[in-house]
């Protein structure tokens, strides 16, 4: 441990240390006499406990703790004096100092030390926690609205996409099929272009369901398992975006929890997300790997890449939510860009093992 003895005398500060060896404690010292040592002493060093005497040549002990208080409240404190006032005692405990020990009883001390450290330690872990705490809630809030919006955006999306795709579609049909009706009797040939022209419509129809129906949750997923997913997903990105997208799976078997299987394919369907939206990247690299019990997906971008620090402070709710996803599925994900080198998303899961293996086809199987 590291120790600051606020001490003028240095009969006592060598006294001090020579208890403290005897009792088998293993530190390093420095003392300083004065305030203005005292001040270089702690810019200089951090240290586990400061000694302090309680009268200094134009210097008090008041005023050390105070001073520590402010540089580092996890500092301990502890009085070390020749005679000090039951009162006076009181006063500095109730001001933050952790103990009092007089110099007649020494033997107290190394004791006394440990325990002032580990209160210390035990505070400092307590305050971190909390802070940990409090911004795990301000996260979890703001990740909370944020899939309320995500969720509002989402419904709205497919209201607009059925009533301008699908509404206008059904409408023409009924307009078609109504015509036809009209002109079965009289104009047969017309009829039959217009009902040629609705079942073209019905067609079209179909595709458009079928499409809002995959965007919501490709049945390949559970159809075919996650990795004709993940495919899938590859090839679906390449297409919409004009960003080359090459994905390889060595994995030949694998049976996934549908719990597992849905959240990795989120958690990939979000990061290409990102790259389109932010990466100015041409081209994505990823891979998804078994490594004993656990599955990795990787998923890497050539863009503009940023600074992690950055987007940390603005709490970018896209990477918590990947992360809360991988949190879930007791894994975790990193996160690794620098500006101008793109970024790396790396995802590992834990896999459990009782589970059978079967055969999973892959895309180019399935089609």
């Amino acid at each position: 441990m590291k120790l600051l003895l606020l001490e003028d005398s240095p009969a006592d500060a060598a006294l001090i240390q020579k208890v403290l060896q005897r009792s088998g404690v293993r530190f390093s010292a420095k003392v300083a006499s004065d305030e203005e040592e005292f001040l270089a002493a702690l810019e200089e060093n951090d240290f586990d406990a400061v000694l302090a005497d309680n009268a200094l040549p134009q210097y008090s002990s008041l005023e050390a703790l105070k001073l520590l208080k402010q540089k580092n409240p996890f500092v301990a404190f502890i009085l070390v004096t020749g005679t000090v006032s039951e009162e006076f005692a009181v006063n500095i405990l109730q001001l933050g100092a952790d103990d009092y020990i007089l110099k007649t009883n020494l033997v107290r001390l190394p004791a006394a030390i440990n325990k002032a450290i580990e209160n210390k330690m035990m505070q400092k872990e307590k305050q971190f926690a909390e802070k940990e705490t409090k911004e795990l809630n301000e996260q979890l809030r703001s990740l909370t609205a944020h899939l309320q919006n995500v969720r509002e955006e989402e419904q709205a999306r497919i209201a607009r996409e059925i009533h301008d795709e699908l509404g206008q579609i059904l409408t023409a049909i009924k307009m078609d099929i109504s015509s036809a009706s009209k002109k079965i009797t009289d104009q047969p040939d017309e009829a039959k272009i217009y009902l040629s022209q609705s079942l073209k419509m019905v067609d079209d129809t179909v595709k458009t369901v079928r499409r809002i129906a995959s965007e919501l949750r490709p049945g390949i997923l559970e159809d075919f398992g996650l990795i004709a997913a993940l495919e899938w997903q590859s090839q679906e990105f390449e297409k919409r975006n004009d960003i080359l997208c090459n994905f390889t799976c060595p994995i030949s078997k694998l049976t996934v929890e549908k719990s597992i299987s849905i959240g990795l394919y989120r958690i990939y369907q979000e990061a290409l997300t990102n790259v389109a939206r932010h990466s100015g990247a041409d081209m994505v690299t990823s891979t998804f790997t078994r490594d004993g019990d656990n599955l990795n997906l990787t998923i890497s971008d050539n863009g503009n890449g940023f600074d992690p620090l950055a987007i940390r402070l603005k709490k970018t709710l896209g990477l918590l939510g990947m992360k809360e996803r991988a949190l879930i599925m007791k894994g975790e994900l990193v996160t690794l860009s620098t500006p101008g080198t793109g970024t790396t998303i790396a995802v590992a899961i834990p896999l459990p093992t009782s589970l059978p293996e079967k055969q999973i086809l892959s895309w180019q199987e399935v089609l």
